[in-house]
């Protein structure tokens, strides 16, 4: 008897830097384990052509020390070798020996580019390091009455793993965004999960805030509807201007 496949969830693991996605790995590991997911991979570089590089552009590196911006050609050789060690990371992540997912690069905006890779069911791991050391809790964002399955099991899961408190953050749909970034910007945190499904945060620009805000690894449960958010925002501008 054949039947519908239903396609498999995936944890979509993006950061610009192998360092920031390898800081994030252990919480890649357990949202895989937890959920079960697939992991793919998304590694997002700067954009090459607006980097200002020559003999007297400099950058000041560790220790102070001050060295001439890489060549767009040397950027791209380091690129290329984070790409391989984030592909074996990947490699790693799968749970019980199955196939990781697909692993691709790309240029531009961290959010953007992760938003764009999503399927409805996905799950995105937006990696970046965190600035403070000390361990702090774990903040899952939205209505309480309207958590998903998905966000509390993953919420849940990083608290335990973490011994960190996991800290409910109840929000109204009516509620100012600029509040909740500088709520999550004085809240030292863990990890940060939200559902852009329940909202108050529903569009890329808001979870772009939310990310510069965090400081931290943020997981995003339904970032795909930033999609259909862009097309409401563009088939409204041209029924606007429309004759």
């Amino acid at each position: 008897m054949s039947g519908t496949i239903r396609p498999k969830r995936h944890l979509l693991v993006a950061g610009m830097s192998f360092a920031d996605v390898e800081s994030a790995l252990s919480l890649a590991r357990l949202i895989v384990e937890r959920l079960p997911a697939t992991p793919s991979g998304l590694l997002v570089e700067t954009q090459f052509a607006n980097l200002v590089t020559g003999e007297r552009h400099r950058i000041v590196a560790a220790g102070g020390l001050l060295r001439e911006i890489p060549s767009i050609e040397q950027l791209k050789r380091i690129t290329s070798g984070e790409a391989r060690m984030l592909k074996a990371l990947l490699a790693g992540l799968a749970a019980g020996g199955s196939a990781p997912g697909t692993f691709d690069v790309a240029e531009g905006d961290l959010v953007t580019c992760a938003c764009a890779a999503l399927g409805e069911e996905d799950v995105l791991l937006l990696c970046q390091r965190r600035i403070l050391r000390l361990r702090g809790s774990v903040l899952l964002l939205g209505a309480a009455s309207l958590h998903s399955e998905t966000s509390l099991a993953v919420a849940q899961a990083l608290a335990r793993a973490n011994a960190a408190i996991l800290q409910e953050i109840p929000l109204s749909d009516d509620v100012d965004e600029a509040a909740v970034f500088a709520l999550v910007d004085r809240s030292p945190a863990t990890a940060i999960i939200v559902d852009l499904n329940i909202g108050p945060i529903r569009t890329e620009e808001g979870l772009r805030r939310l990310v510069s805000a965090a400081r931290c690894p943020v997981v995003v449960i339904g970032a795909n509807r930033t999609r259909q958010s862009v097309a409401d925002t563009q088939s409204g501008a041209a029924g606007k201007f429309a004759t």
